[in-house]
């Protein structure tokens, strides 16, 4: 059982992680329509999320597999973990040049939104040439 336990703590590292990562980044380099400002946060937010989550568990699952194998003394899964915090390290890297080449920041940016201006409002009346003076006076 802890042979089974370990394995599935490793894929989740090894598919999981990627997966959010490249669901954080396609969301943040999308341009959703989004027709209010609320929602357009709320999209920021929830790629926020995503991202923070899968960067919080590229660090998180590696350390608990290698204490859980080293507390299980499994020398296989302690040497797949030992192995995992090299690609640890690559992750983080690799996010670090794609923030690096994009235009906006990966984190705490909200997209456009598709909501009219509003029109201005007259508020007092502008006498034209030509005869046409304002209504009511």
């Amino acid at each position: 059982m802890r042979r089974a336990g370990l394995g599935a703590l490793f894929l989740i590292w090894l598919y999981g992680v990627p997966f959010l990562l490249i669901v954080g980044l396609v969301r943040r380099t999308s341009a959703p329509y989004v027709a209010t400002h609320a929602a357009a946060r709320s999209f920021g937010a929830t790629t926020d999320t995503i991202l923070t989550t899968a960067l919080l568990l590229n660090l998180a699952l590696p350390v608990a597999g290698w204490l859980l194998a080293r507390w299980a003394r499994d020398r296989l899964w302690l040497a797949h973990f030992g192995w995992s915090f090299a690609g640890l390290v690559l992750v983080y890297l690799a996010v670090a040049v794609v923030g690096g080449l994009g235009t906006a920041p990966l984190f705490g940016w909200t997209p456009a939104d598709h909501e009219p201006t509003p029109q201005p409002t007259v508020t007092r009346c502008i006498p034209r040439s030509g005869g046409h003076g304002c209504p009511g006076g």
